[in-house]
């Protein structure tokens, strides 16, 4: 071969480089389909490269083969994770490799700040030529389009990554809009019942729920309730619950027990044996002042009447756990002017300080005894101040709910 055929050659090659470089790039530009993308990749290193038996993997959440060419059933007995682990760049596979890569004889994994991204397997040389095949003499090339198309490939994974993430928020903003409908933030505050609440979801929309329902001005409903979990699911389910809640106390007046029974079958249903909801339920009259209640597993209220706390315990087990509650007592109390009632959820009592130690009931217990006549409201302002300095910007552990009555 003369000089000049020589040079004429690399011309043509260096043509060729450069005109499948600006298709791909063109490709790549006008945001054509990964399937497409892909599809060129191969007919370029098939049909103008000449390579005939290719395997390319890519890995995401986990490596799958996204391109084949003559090696379609040698796919499934590769671990790539394996393989490319063992490799830093571009290498021949010899004997050390074989027993993981039979069948191919270059590898080419592609990396992005040490993270693996692809790998190429070529199985195109033959014995005793490997100076002729189009896999060794394009390798420079085959390397620079391969990491093109993964580069491109990847960018093109985050986009519908982050576009998906964008809707996940947006859907979560407006999943937080809605919850905070159904939580009440005007509460009671007449001569009778006095009433203030703190709500705070874990993430932005949370399993936590409250409510205080005026029937008139003889009767109250008092709720506080937990789902199990957190997060979308958990909100869904507490939405289903204070929907059914409210549907029974509007349309039935069946007594406490009958209610907590009914009650429990909706959340089966609903929450097919996959979550449970504790929650606290009181019925007052406000004229008498008699309470009947029931604890559906759920943290103990407490009542301060004349001086004393009482912890509000009777009750069952959490609703949802069992087709049908083993056990159901009512509870009774009586609550005088001057009464507090404070509810709350494993939120508020389970944060943990820098030395891992729980908010506990202690703080409760004071607070009431020492604010019970200045009001719900100060009551809540003096517990929320004591937790934050309890949890001392460490993150929250859970979704929290807080309701504070004061009865006149």
């Amino acid at each position: 071969m003369t000089r000049l055929d020589r040079l004429t050659e690399r011309l043509d090659l260096k043509e060729f480089q450069l005109r499948a470089l600006l298709e791909v790039t063109k490709a790549i530009n006008h945001n054509v389909g990964r399937n497409d993308l892909l599809q060129l990749y191969g007919d370029i290193l098939l049909h103008e490269l000449g390579i005939t038996r290719l395997l390319l993997f890519e890995h995401a959440e986990q490596w799958r083969c996204v391109r084949s060419v003559g090696m379609e059933a040698a796919a499934e007995a590769i671990d790539a994770g394996a393989l490319i682990g063992r490799l830093s760049d571009i290498q021949f596979i010899g004997a050390e490799l074989e027993g993981i890569a039979h069948g191919f004889d270059i590898a080419v994994p592609v990396f992005h700040d040490d993270r693996p991204l692809a790998l190429l397997l070529i199985g195109d040389l033959d014995d005793g030529e490997q100076r002729m095949s189009p896999s060794v003499k394009h390798l420079n090339f085959i390397q620079t389009l391969t990491n093109l198309i993964v580069v491109a490939l990847e960018n093109k994974r985050l986009a519908k990554q982050a576009l998906q993430q964008e809707r996940d928020k947006r859907e979560l903003e407006l999943a937080a809009e809605m919850q905070s409908m159904l939580i009440p933030r005007v509460l009671p505050n007449d001569g009778r019942l006095q009433a203030a609440a703190w709500y705070l979801p874990h993430r932005q929309v949370g399993g936590d729920y409250y409510d205080l329902i005026r029937f008139n001005e003889q009767e109250a409903i008092v709720c506080v309730a937990d789902v199990s979990g957190k997060g979308m699911a958990a909100a869904l389910l507490m939405s289903n619950f204070q929907a059914t809640l409210r549907a029974l106390l509007q349309y039935t007046e069946e007594p406490l027990d009958e209610l907590v029974h009914d009650l429990n079958d909706k959340v089966v249903t609903a929450a097919r044996n996959e979550r449970f909801v504790t929650c606290f339920l009181g019925r007052i009259d406000l004229r008498t002042g008699h309470m009947r209640y029931v604890n559906a597993g759920h943290n103990a209220p407490l009542l301060l009447t004349d001086g004393r706390i009482t912890e509000l315990t009777t009750g069952s087990i959490a609703l949802g756990m069992l087709p049908k509650l083993p056990f159901l007592k009512v509870g009774e109390a009586q609550v005088r002017p001057g009464s507090v009632l404070l509810c709350y959820t494993d939120g508020l009592v389970e944060q943990e300080d820098a030395h891992g130690n729980a908010f506990d009931t202690a703080p409760l217990h004071r607070v009431v005894k020492q604010f019970h006549a200045a009001g719900p409201e100060a009551i809540n302002d003096t517990l929320i101040a004591t937790f934050e300095a309890h949890r001392a910007g460490l993150p929250y552990l859970d979704d929290i709910a807080l309701l504070t009555c004061r009865f006149s």
